[in-house]
């Protein structure tokens, strides 16, 4: 065993060498390793791999404050108290809304605002809950809160975002396991009396899972302050669900950018959404659609849902239940991976005996396989089944006006962002950026002949933020995951028709990063990723090719490009997408990873160049 005291590489993910493995990243405190003998560890510090799926940043228990209750849930409100004892309710219920929570909120990968540290999280509404055969005060508390940003006492001005923050009470006289597994997620120690405990939140908790998957089987309503929250279950809950709530189901937690995610077993996969946003998600809605309307083979099934319904008769989707499937990974990782084999064998001639670019011949067949199924998705949307909000349109001349107004719009906005930031940059980076800035009107004259083209095919429903990660392997073929849409634009926007090309867009970006991921991971210096560069340009182009064809051969049969050709001649209107990601994925790479910047700013460059190579 081995304490190293990395902290000045604090915040860095160290990844594995030889099995590509990413570890917990670095603090404050010493790294613990244990090797075995004659055994070695071989990382790479990185700056921009993601942690583990499993690794969340939270306090340990006894480092976290204590708070004293006096009728458990019911301390925090003052309406659910004798009289004399509202003064202590709206006291304990500061500390919670003031301190405690704000400090947890700031902790979570899912807080949107990393930028902005929440002043006052405000509960907005709540109903408690505890399993339907208890008949006593809920365990957990199904909590809307307000995150409130900018401080009033000094006169800034305040902004609030909504989240879903499921809590639990548990005491260590009643289930010291429980508490102990609830620890690491933990927003305060309590004290009620003699009995000590934690509040911590409720997705890691086992049983709460198990009740809200319950409860959607049974069609439960609860009763809050201001609403209700109602669970709903869908045609396809008893074949994915029922069977899992049979005897005791292992929990494991997993959170991503903007949701939380408890797996039941290995077949229920149970998704809180955090951030919300008024109206009904765009993943339950089109997992219901793809599954009951157009029974679309290749996504995963919807069981039901829990809503919140405000007494104003807004909607607002807190959770959703799939049926979780086993996979061998996601397409991402294989890619990447693929790749990166190719470019560890240095670009040699052969490989394995073959010429070095018939290597990629099996990932090419792949990718024509995952073709095939984003081509019968966008079929199985342009189908008219009689619901106003997934039958086709027409695309308009307005439409393609719109949507072109909208990429100048992001044209400007990234190119003064990128003017104002390329100082930054290095030489290589400042003159590429440079180039890119010169091609500033050469791009606006090609969105703007978007513009006046000859409208083609139909809009429809999408995905809408389709890459490699939203794609698992499923043995020898594909599943599609996370019809969520991009967490950055509103529900509206979400679930707008819009062209079946953004899709394709997306996923052909998808390609270009995988690229880019794979030559810096396999070449150890600048000298070898100049000389690794052509490998790695020559796969992505015959993916890109092998994808585009065979996506096209399987759409030609369908109204969705209006005709047999129609894809072909939309091939401006695909390069305006294109456009449009690569804009977006440079403004977040300036924000958060800037030594990626190279990747979107090369992506402009060769569409404003008309060079896809």
């Amino acid at each position: 065993p081995v304490e190293l005291d990395l902290s000045h590489w604090r915040g860095r993910v160290p990844v594995e060498m030889m099995g590509r493995s990413t570890f917990p990243p670095l603090g404050d405190l010493n790294y613990l390793l244990t090797l075995p003998s004659y055994g070695f560890f071989w990382f790479k510090l990185s700056t921009d791999a993601e942690p583990p799926r499993w690794h969340t940043e939270q306090l340990p228990a006894e480092d976290l404050p204590v708070l004293v209750l006096f009728d458990n849930w019911s301390s925090f409100f003052r309406n659910k108290v004798v009289p004399w004892r509202m003064g202590l309710a709206e006291k304990t219920r500061n500390q919670l809304e003031t301190g405690l929570l704000p400090q947890h909120v700031l902790r979570q990968r899912w807080y949107a605002a990393k930028n902005e540290t929440p002043e006052r999280v405000v509960i907005v509404d709540q109903a408690a809950m505890a399993p339907p055969e208890q008949r006593r005060d809920g365990d957990w508390l199904l909590a809307v809160v307000d995150v409130q940003t900018g401080n009033p006492t000094v006169g800034a001005r305040t902004h609030a975002s909504r989240y879903f923050m499921p809590m639990v009470l548990a005491y260590d006289d009643d289930d010291e396991d429980r508490t102990r597994l609830l620890a690491p997620m933990a927003i305060s120690r309590i004290r009620q009396q003699a009995k000590m405990g934690v509040l911590s939140d409720a997705m890691a908790d086992e049983a709460f899972c198990r009740t809200l998957v319950q409860g959607i089987g049974d069609m439960r309503v609860l009763k809050t302050d201001h609403g209700t929250i109602q669970f709903s279950r869908t045609q396809a809950y008893d074949a994915v669900a029922a069977a899992a709530m049979q005897g005791s189901t292992t929990v494991h937690r997993l959170t991503t950018s903007s949701n939380s995610v408890s797996l039941l077993g290995d077949s229920l996969f149970l998704k809180a959404y955090r951030r919300l946003q008024p109206g009904i998600s765009p993943e339950l809605e089109m997992g219901r659609h793809l599954t009951d309307a157009v029974a679309y083979a290749n996504c995963v099934p919807v069981a039901g849902n829990v809503d919140y319904h405000a007494a104003d008769g807004t909607l607002w989707t807190l959770a959703i239940l799939q049926a979780q499937v086993k996979n061998q990974g996601d397409a991402w990782t294989f890619a990447v991976d693929q790749m990166a084999q190719v470019l560890e064998r240095r670009g040699s001639a052969t490989v394995d005996g073959q010429p070095a670019q018939d290597s990629v011949g099996g990932v090419v067949e792949r990718m024509q396989v995952l073709a095939r199924r984003v081509a019968e998705l966008h079929v199985a949307l342009a189908r008219t089944t009689g619901a106003a909000a997934f039958d086709p349109e027409p695309v308009q001349a307005v439409d393609l006006q719109r949507w072109a107004a909208a990429v100048r719009s992001e044209l400007d906005q990234t190119m003064s962002m990128l003017d104002a930031q390329r100082s930054g940059f290095n030489d290589a980076m400042g003159a590429l950026a440079a180039d890119v800035l010169q091609s500033r009107d050469a791009l606006a004259r090609r969105i703007d002949q978007v513009a006046g083209t000859q409208p083609i095919g139909l809009k429809t429903r999408l995905h809408g933020d389709l890459h490699l990660g939203q794609v698992l392997i499923d043995r020898d073929d594909f599943l599609i995951i996370d019809f969520e849409g991009e967490p950055q634009r509103t529900l509206d926007e979400r679930r707008a028709k819009h062209s079946p090309l953004r899709d394709v867009a997306g996923m052909l970006r998808s390609f270009d990063y995988a690229r880019h991921t794979a030559l810096h991971r396999s070449a150890t210096g600048p000298v070898e990723i100049e000389r690794l560069t052509p490998v790695a340009r020559e796969w992505e182009q015959r993916v890109r090719n092998g994808f585009l064809d065979t996506y096209r051969e399987v759409v030609a049969g369908s109204t969705v490009y209006g005709s047999a050709d129609g894809f072909q001649a939309s091939s401006a209107l695909l390069d305006l997408f294109e456009l449009e990601k690569a804009l977006y994925e440079l403004r977040y790479e300036i924000d958060n990873r800037p030594d990626w910047v190279g990747v979107p700013l090369a992506g402009i460059a060769a569409l404003a160049s008309a060079d896809h190579t």
